[in-house]
């Protein structure tokens, strides 16, 4: 993974904030391709259109299975839209396989397990809200891996964070699990707006695309949309965007739930793991 170099530039807002000012080239900067900013773009302006008219729109993004590109999707889309000047939070509520910390160079915690455990206040010193180096952008990370992460995100707790949270932002983006591994994703529902599908071209099965939306609409979740990446443009392909899957870590989420019916994936996303 390709890390640009840090520098000593200090962020305006936030003084208790964790500044950390790096941007792996897979994530939007000067150097993205046209095609990519744009989709981005895009995608960014239809969300505005779909999601709440006043006050902050929570929005979380899921796919079906791991290596569909939906955390760098959330992340992309977060960084887009605090540079169109809005207010952002990017909350990792993935503390299964966490990616965000990660992918970001941001530590791993404290973060969001230690919110919902108590062990640590949102206020607190150090404080769990970390800077990136984007303007108006503030991340969550998923922080220590709890034995209970579902029953976390269900609970009362949670609620509470995202109340206190969402006066202070115009978007909290959360990314979360995929879908038809864990439950966790779906237990968010009666704290947000809504979710944002995210399938990989050449890689996602309409079967379990079917099956998600399925899963979603049997519990009256709304789906703001999809979205497709790895999709080749007419141009030619997006280079390394077009292979979101290989920044993935999933491959373990076995240990956590069944596949099902789909256990023969099991090995195909094994490579996924560390």
């Amino acid at each position: 993974m390709a890390i640009t170099k840090k520098t000593n530039k200090k962020h305006s807002s936030g003084s208790n904030h964790a500044e950390v000012n790096t941007r792996p080239a897979f994530i939007l900067n000067s150097k993205t391709s046209f095609a990519v900013s744009e989709a981005y773009r895009s995608t960014r302006t239809n969300l505005r259109f779909v999601s709440s008219a006043e006050g902050c729109s929570i929005i979380a993004t899921t796919s079906s299975f791991p290596g569909e590109g939906k955390t760098i999707t959330c992340v992309n889309l977060a960084i887009s839209l605090a540079e169109n000047n809005h207010r952002v939070l990017l909350i990792d509520s993935d503390m299964r396989k966490p990616q965000i910390a990660a992918t970001l160079g941001l530590e791993k915690s404290p973060g969001l397990s230690e919110l919902l455990a108590g062990f640590v206040k949102i206020d607190d010193g150090p404080c769990c809200r970390q800077k990136f180096n984007v303007k108006n952008l503030d991340v969550i990370t998923a922080g220590k891996t709890p034995p209970n992460p579902s029953e976390l995100l269900a609970s009362t707790k949670m609620q509470q964070l995202l109340e206190r949270l969402a006066p202070e932002y115009d978007f909290i983006m959360i990314d979360t699990p995929p879908s038809l591994v864990v439950t966790d994703a779906l237990v968010l529902k009666p704290y947000i707006y809504g979710y944002i599908m995210v399938v990989r071209a050449g890689y996602s099965k309409l079967e379990t695309v079917k099956e998600t939306v399925n899963k979603y609409n049997q519990a009256d979740a709304k789906i703001c949309g999809f979205v497709l990446n790895g999709q080749q443009s007419k141009g030619g392909s997006y280079g390394k965007y077009s292979r979101y899957g290989k920044y993935g870590r999933y491959g373990r989420y076995g240990r956590y739930g069944r596949y099902g019916k789909y256990a023969h994936y099991a090995n195909h996303y094994e490579k996924y793991g560390e």
